[in-house]
């Protein structure tokens, strides 16, 4: 019987330490994907992405301003926040010859809504086709067809910091 009582104590501590852990998931992860013969992006999870209409001047930089001539951009709300650093990610696409491109910015804003840093996350704009996601961790990892894959980190004061480069 103490064995019992020993054993169940141990199960019990074990699950509770093991379910503190942070779970490490996908804050967001896009994929390209092939449909009607053509490079299609898909997202998880299904965020709302929203044309900037109100709060434009502060989500914008200069060259966001040249984008938006030539592209849609619309903006998810925050993906993570806390009190020091806002993260949020924009779409854009583009007619070009015939099919739509499309990117994702992943971008990081100080408490007073100024813009920190951004970084690329998935493409297909131009000459990139890279696919990528933002972990809970916050690092942001993307995937390239030639096999380059970088891994950056969100630090906390919102700089985003390039780790690995392959």
């Amino acid at each position: 019987m103490k064995t019992i009582k020993i054993a169940g104590g141990i199960l019990f501590i074990s699950s509770l330490l093991f379910s503190c852990q942070a779970d490490k998931k996908n804050l967001i992860d896009i994929k390209i994907i092939e449909k009607d013969g053509l490079e299609n992006m898909t997202y998880l999870p299904n965020l709302e992405f929203n044309e900037i209409k109100d709060s434009a001047l502060f989500l914008f930089d200069e060259k966001d301003y040249y984008r938006i001539f030539t592209s849609e951009i619309k903006v998810a709300p925050p993906i993570f926040q806390n009190d020091v650093i806002k993260v949020r990610v924009f779409t854009r696409s583009q007619f070009v010859e015939n099919k739509y491109e499309y990117g994702f910015l992943v971008r990081t804003y100080s408490k007073d809504g100024k813009i920190k840093d951004e970084m690329v996350v998935a493409s297909t704009i131009g000459d990139l086709s890279c696919e990528g996601k933002v972990t809970s961790d916050l690092r942001i990892v993307t995937y390239c067809p030639g096999g380059e894959k970088t891994i950056a980190q969100i630090e906390k004061d919102g700089a985003i910091k390039i780790l690995e480069n392959e």
